[in-house]
This record gives structure tokens, C-alpha cells and sequence, in this order.
């Protein structure tokens, strides 16, 4: 009589029956990792070349997106797909934009690393670790067969090949890393940016706010001064400009509205338009109730001839307010002109002041756009007390990340979670290819998602500190990026992954060490199947530029309904680079120019893969045992540990021979300095000089130059554009390319 037939209803099977049968199905499936493997390649490489096949399909359709610089005109669309890869592939650089080309150039560097390296390693280590391994008979199967945890109990000196390839790759890594410094400062050093003669200086203390007690600060060092402006508390003025481009964008909107209707309406009748324009009631004099009644009782205006009095009311004002900066708050901070270059990187590295706090942070700013004029008038206590909130907000976030992050490692693992957990035996009843999906294409997902929102939270906290350059933003930022992404995608779903096989193992009764050394390794699964899913569809968006596709394709033609919205749509946003270098500098470890700031910082970030390297091979070695159960590769443990002070030895020599040449240019080529053309720029509030355009599209019937005559007459002062786009007599908008 069989088993099933004994048992009743009511009997519930043995928990060791239970214990075999998820044991069982865990083996069947080749471990699941090869299944969950093969799931997260094939879907990662189906993401990519739907991708691909989609931007050769469509990026001649679309020049405004794949096209939308000057670096990049349109023509070159037309060329074919061999042509068009060269071009891709050519390595030049943009001296105009170092941001573009250190990128290009940090990419070029991660290949320069690994491809020799995978080159050389894999056809060493594969053969090495499979052939007369464990394999299934002591629970190593699936892609495990190919890895660390596979080596047989009774070879364990082929360990010695993998601490002898160990030494070559980190000689490797450090003999790259130094080169890319040395380049980086050569480059840097012939940029515009090294160039630069203005420095803005923050919390000046109140007996130098006098232009002349300034200057006689900085008169010790070389040339002259040649200009020096106090910065201004133009808050109120900027409330203003806010209010006049809201009412520039309202009286946008309501003039297109009226040319589309009006348009519209003459095709329909034969060329008799009948269009009426907006009623609007004014805004009610006060929120209380009376003010309500008020404003209920009023007659409903013009809305057009409203908003155009109401346009110029308020630019009268600002223009009025701009005649009289004196009348604005003097602020503790100030733009210092020097005629010599050298004299603008010496003074932001020297002290200035004998009391902590003043006289800092002092920043040469590589443009207007780069000033975060919000936080140039906070004072320095204020600017303390940000930091400190935001970085306790910050590390709040990045714990509580953890247990998500956890459970997302565990799910990678989640056949041996069944040994554990009672209410997940029904997993093992599912397909195989179905686990594939559960361990290899949802962790990665759910872990991209998660790491994407901690991102936007990361970008706000960060520019809430009080800092007032944007390019020392995106440092701060890719740092704080860096680290989480370190912490939580490599150690915290390493381990994670890894504790599910160990505690049962261990549960089991066999020894903590060789159940560490088997099954620590077999969380790199994961990990391997996030690389492939970062790098395959990370790369594949970048290329498509999928959010501005959507963008494009249905957002732009429900909400785009003004050529000022149309004109920002094709613009786009810049790249923060912030946190988009963290996820390609992690993955190696496990229209703003910065001048190409992130570049060192990024290779910065790449030895702490090396040391996490190091530090897993050396616990690794300790922790392999042969088939008596001794530790069989103390040797190369103790080798492999010298490598970390070794290491950090080298990582000190180069941060004291590079660090000071990162950012400041050395004296050594003042000359070349004081005789290098820059292209000058005005640093100045943008509160003082910005403009509100207005643009409407121009017809074939004269209706956008009868409303563009109106304008220029009741506005005055206000530019009034209808070149940049023109209408249909469906009502369409088109830009002119």
C-alpha cells in the first residue's frame, strides 16, 4: 500500500519529508540557479534588443530627441547603421563639454579593466573550478558548477590559481587607475575650466563688507582685482519674477487658445471665423469671506486683455525694483574678479579667516547655471544646521532600506526558503521556469525600483544643504549615491542571498565553516543577474531615451499646448550625473559643463571594489575546507590579507599625489593661465537680467500677427515671438527645426 493511500485528510506530512522534498526539488532544478541565470539573461537581452531594434526604427522620426544638439545635427541621422556605430565607437574629445567626454572616457576604462580580465580569467578559472568538482552529489549544481564553491575537497591547491589571478587583476586595476589620474590632470589643466578668475566667497564676516577691506584681503596674491559684487537678498524680487512668468505662460496659453479656436473655426466655416475669447473674473481683493462675496459679484473680464495688464503691471514693477538693487539686503557673500587665474585657485585654497566658519566655502563657479542663487544668501550656522538635518534624513532612509533590500535577496533564494517557512511549500509545486522568473527577473526589478526612489529623495535632500554650486551637488550627491548602492546592492543582498542555503545547511547539522565557504559564493548568482539587467537595459534606455519617447509619444500632446511647453519638452532635462555614474561605478565595483569633476571621484569609488575583493577572498581562503574538514588554504588567506594594507598604501599615495591637482591648477602653469583666452560670463542674479518671452505659433491667415502686434504694443518691453513654431489649420502646433 502506497504512502498516499495510509494518510488521511487530517495528516499533515513529516517536516524531514518536507525537508527532502524542497531538497529534492532544489537539486531537480540544477540548484535553480542556472534556471534563474538563463531567465534574467534572456529577459535582459530581449529588453535590450527590442530596444535597440526600436531606436534604429524610429530615431530618423524623431530628430528633436536623438538629435537635439549641436554636437549631434540631424543630418548625421541619415547615415547608415555600419556608419552610424563608427561614429559611436570613435573616441574624441569634446573640449567644449568635458562632462561628455570624461563619461565616454569612464566607460572606455571600465572595458580597459575587464575585457582583458575576463579575457584571461575565464577560460583559466571555468575548466579550473568544474573539472572534478563537487557537482551535485555534495549539493553544488546548476551555474555553482562553474564558480568558487565547486573546487573538489581534494584540490584544493587549484586555489592557488585563483590568489595568483587574484594579484594580476588588483595590478592590473591600480596600473589603470593611476594612468586615468595622470590623464585627468593633464586634460583638466589645458581646460577652460582651469582658467577661471571669479570666486564666489560665502559668510564673510561684517567688518569686510566694504568692497575696499575685501580687497585688501586678497592684495597678497598675484595680478589685481578687477571686479568685486556683493550679493543681494533678492528673494522678494525673485517672487515677483515667478509671478510675471506664471502670467507670461497664462497669457501664452490663453493667446494660442484663441488663434487654434479661431483657425479652427475658418476651416470649418469656409473662412468666417466665429470665435469668442475667455471670460475670467479677476482674483477675489482678500481670501476672507467678504472678499469672496466680492469676487462672486464681479463681471467676468477679457482674459486675454486682463492678463496682458497684469503682465505689464508686474514687469513695470520688476523693472522699477531692478533700477534699485541698493534697496535689497547686502548679503555676506560676494563674485571676486581676479585678473590673474592663479590668483583665483590660490585664494579658495588658502585661509583667510582666523574664526571657523567664515570666509567659507569659497567655489569657482563654471557658469550662471551652476550658482544655486536659493542658497547663496543662507548664513554659514544655517548652512551647518542643513547639513547636518540632511544627512540624518539621509542615513535614516539608507537603514531603513535595509529590510527591503534583504527581503530582496532572500527572494532571489527563495527555493531554500522553503525548507524554512511552512506557508511557502507551494513554490515548490511551480515550474521550473516560473521559479526562473521568482529568483532571476524580479529581485533585480523590485531592487531598481527601489534604488530609483531613493534617488529622487537623495537629489532633494542634497540641494535642501545650503550648497550654491550645482556641480558640487552632483559630487555630494554621487558620494551619498555611491555609498548606498555599495552597501545595499552588493553587501546587504550578498549576505541576504547567501543566509537562506546556510541557515538550513547549518540546521542541519554540517559544519558552519564549510557551509559559509560553498554557499557564500552562491550569492554572486544574484548579484550577476542585477549586472546583466543594469547593463544590458540601463544601456539600451540611455540609448533610446525611453522616458522622453513616453514623454513625447503621450504626455506632449495631452499637456503640451503652448510652443513655450512644446520648446522645454524638446529640451529635455540634464543628465545628473550624480546618480547616474554611481550605478556603472558600482557595477564595476561589485546642458551644465562641471568640468569633468566626477571623473576622479568615480575612479575614487572603484578601489573600494578592490577592497571588497580582497577582504571576500581572504574570508573565503580562511573558510575552505578538504574532504577531512581542515582549512586548506591558510597560506593564501595570509597572502591575500597583505593585499589589503598593500592596497591601502596605494590608495593613500594617490590620493596625496592627485588630490591637490583634481580641482586647483599648480602654479607651475600660471603663465600659460594668465595667456589663455576664456570665454567670459556675467555672474549675475538671475532675478536681475531674466526675461519672459511670449511665443504663439504663426497662421496662414494672419490671426498670430494681428494678436503678435497687440502684444508688442500693450507689453512694451516684453519679447513677443512667432518664429519658433506654426499652426495648422487642424490646429496643430509644429516647431520649426
Amino acid at each position: 500500500m502506497s504512502g498516499r493511500e495510509v494518510r488521511t485528510a487530517t495528516d499533515s506530512p513529516p517536516a524531514d519529508l518536507d525537508f527532502n522534498n524542497s531538497f529534492a526539488k532544489a537539486q531537480q532544478l540544477s540548484g535553480v540557479s542556472l534556471s534563474s541565470f538563463l531567465a534574467s539573461l534572456s529577459t535582459s537581452l530581449a529588453i535590450f534588443a527590442l530596444e535597440i531594434l526600436v531606436f534604429f526604427a524610429i530615431r530618423g522620426r524623431f530628430p528633436e530627441i536623438y538629435a537635439s544638439t549641436p554636437e549631434t545635427p540631424t543630418n548625421k541621422l541619415t547615415k547608415s547603421i555600419a556608419t552610424w556605430y563608427a561614429d559611436l565607437l570613435r573616441f574624441e574629445r569634446d573640449r567644449g563639454h568635458l562632462d561628455r567626454y570624461f563619461f565616454q572616457r569612464y566607460v572606455r576604462t571600465l572595458l580597459l579593466i575587464f575585457l582583458p580580465a575576463a579575457l584571461l580569467i575565464t577560460p583559466i578559472l571555468l575548466p579550473t573550478n568544474y573539472i572534478n568538482g563537487k557537482a551535485a552529489k555534495l549539493g553544488v549544481s546548476g551555474i555553482d558548477t562553474l564558480g568558487w564553491s565547486n573546487v573538489g575537497l581534494d584540490h584544493s591547491d587549484r586555489y592557488w590559481v585563483h590568489l595568483i589571478l587574484a594579484f594580476l587583476f588588483i595590478a592590473h586595476v591600480c596600473w589603470i587607475l593611476w594612468n586615468e589620474f595622470t590623464s585627468y590632470v593633464a586634460i583638466r589643466q589645458n581646460s577652460p575650466s582651469a582658467a577661471l578668475r571669479t570666486m564666489l566667497i560665502d559668510a564673510i564676516p561684517g567688518c569686510w563688507m566694504d568692497e575696499a577691506r575685501l580687497a585688501s584681503q586678497f592684495s597678497v596674491f598675484p595680478g589685481k582685482i578687477t571686479a568685486i559684487s556683493f550679493n543681494r537678498d533678492f528673494r522678494k524680487l525673485s517672487l515677483l519674477v515667478a509671478q510675471r512668468d506664471a502670467l507670461a505662460r497664462s497669457l501664452e496659453s490663453a493667446e494660442t487658445r484663441y488663434i487654434r479656436d479661431t483657425v479652427t473655426s475658418a476651416r470649418k466655416r469656409g473662412g468666417e471665423p466665429n470665435v469668442r475669447r475667455d471670460l475670467i473674473r479677476p482674483p477675489a481683493p482678500s481670501r476672507s469671506l467678504r472678499g469672496l462675496l466680492a469676487w462672486l459679484e464681479q463681471e467676468k473680464v477679457d482674459a486675454i486683455l486682463y492678463r496682458r495688464r497684469e503682465l505689464r503691471r508686474v514687469t513695470e514693477e520688476i523693472e522699477l525694483k531692478r533700477s534699485m538693487p541698493e534697496d535689497f539686503l547686502q548679503l555676506p557673500s560676494a563674485f571676486i574678479t581676479f585678473e590673474d587665474p592663479l590668483a583665483a585657485h590660490m585664494a579658495c585654497q588658502t585661509v583667510i579667516h582666523t574664526n571657523p566658519g567664515y570666509m567659507t566655502p569659497r567655489t569657482l563657479p563654471t557658469s550662471v547655471d551652476d550658482i544655486v542663487w536659493d542658497n547663496v544668501c543662507i548664513t554659514w550656522w544655517e548652512r551647518n544646521v542643513r547639513t547636518v538635518a540632511s544627512n540624518v534624513v539621509i542615513a535614516a532612509l539608507a537603514m531603513l532600506c535595509v529590510v527591503p533590500v534583504a527581503l530582496i535577496g532572500l527572494l532571489s533564494q527563495i527555493i531554500y526558503l522553503t525548507r524554512a517557512l511552512e506557508w511557502l511549500r507551494w513554490v515548490d509545486r511551480l515550474p521550473e521556469w516560473s521559479l526562473g522568473l521568482f529568483q532571476g527577473v524580479l529581485p533585480p526589478v523590485l531592487l531598481a525600483v527601489l534604488v530609483k526612489a531613493f534617488s529622487a529623495a537623495l537629489q532633494h535632500l542634497v540641494r535642501k544643504q545650503g550648497i550654491s554650486s550645482k556641480s558640487i551637488i552632483s559630487l555630494r550627491v554621487q558620494d551619498f549615491y555611491f555609498c548606498f548602492l555599495f552597501l545595499q546592492t552588493t553587501l546587504v543582498v550578498s549576505l541576504s542571498a547567501g543566509l537562506t542555503s546556510i541557515a538550513n545547511e547549518v540546521a542541519s547539522g554540517q559544519s558552519l565553516a564549510a557551509t559559509l565557504a560553498k554557499n557564500l559564493p552562491k550569492a554572486s548568482n544574484y548579484f550577476l543577474s542585477y549586472v546583466l539587467l543594469q547593463a544590458l537595459s540601463t544601456s539600451a534606455n540611455s540609448l533610446l531615451r525611453i522616458d522622453r519617447l513616453v514623454a513625447r509619444l503621450f504626455l506632449a500632446p495631452i499637456f503640451d499646448k503652448t510652443v513655450t511647453q512644446k520648446l522645454v519638452r524638446q529640451k529635455g532635462a540634464d543628465i545628473e550625473w550624480g546618480v547616474f555614474l554611481p550605478v556603472y561605478t558600482n557595477l564595476a565595483c561589485i546642458e551644465r559643463d562641471s568640468g569633468g569633476l566626477f571623473y576622479p571621484k568615480a575612479l575614487k569609488h572603484l578601489v573600494a571594489g578592490l577592497y571588497l575583493m580582497e577582504c571576500s577572498l581572504t574570508a573565503l581562503f580562511f573558510l575552505t575546507r578538504n574532504s577531512r574538514g581542515e582549512a586548506a588554504c591558510i597560506a593564501q588567506a595570509c597572502l591575500m590579507a597583505i593585499t589589503i594594507p598593500l592596497t591601502a598604501v596605494y590608495h593613500h599615495l594617490v590620493r596625496k599625489a592627485f588630490n591637490p591637482l583634481l580641482i586647483f591648477s599648480p602654479t607651475s602653469i600660471g603663465d600659460t593661465l594668465t595667456s589663455r583666452s576664456v570665454k567670459s560670463f556675467t555672474l549675475e542674479h538671475r532675478a536681475l537680467a531674466s526675461a519672459s518671452a511670449i511665443r504663439i505659433p504663426k497662421d496662414d491667415l494672419g490671426i498670430s500677427s494681428n494678436e503678435a502686434a497687440q502684444l508688442r504694443e500693450a507689453l512694451k518691453s516684453t519679447p513677443v515671438l512667432e518664429d519658433d513654431a506654426t499652426i495648422t489649420s487642424s490646429g496643430r502646433i509644429t516647431l520649426l527645426k
